[in-house]
């Protein structure tokens, strides 16, 4: 997927280039930019959703809001920079975690580039 980004990336650049337009590569920029986020996002949130829906199979339950972070951190490591990014989404906004039916059922989601919760350009993922 990387690859394919990167392919877009320099062939929207060299289009901008033979059109001799600064708007059109800078707009081409932009949006696989947003691309990218959006992938990378969604692909965080079903990695957690994953995890979540071991506990919740294993336990009984998912975690709890206010035990999310420690949940997180037990199940995800820090990056290779030493930086844990577990509970961030790709525009650096934390993510929401919510649960239902007594912990049973939980919904997590990506506030997108607007950085607000419960808006249409949201990310979610809900589970089990």
């Amino acid at each position: 997927m990387v690859e394919l980004i990167r392919q877009l990336l320099v062939a929207g650049i060299a289009m901008g280039l033979l059109a001799g337009n600064a708007d059109t590569i800078k707009s081409f920029y932009d949006d696989t930019v947003h691309l990218a986020r959006r992938i990378s996002t969604a692909g965080d949130l079903r990695s957690i959703g994953l995890m979540l829906d071991r506990t919740c199979l294993k336990h009984g339950r998912a975690p709890s809001a206010r035990g999310f972070d420690a949940w997180l951190a037990a199940n995800f490591k820090e990056s290779d920079s030493g930086i844990s990014t577990a509970g961030t989404d790709a525009w650096g906004n934390r993510l929401v975690y919510r649960t239902f039916d007594r912990r049973r059922a939980y919904l997590i989601i990506s506030a997108g580039p607007d950085g607000i919760a419960d808006t249409a350009d949201d990310i979610r993922r809900s589970g089990p």
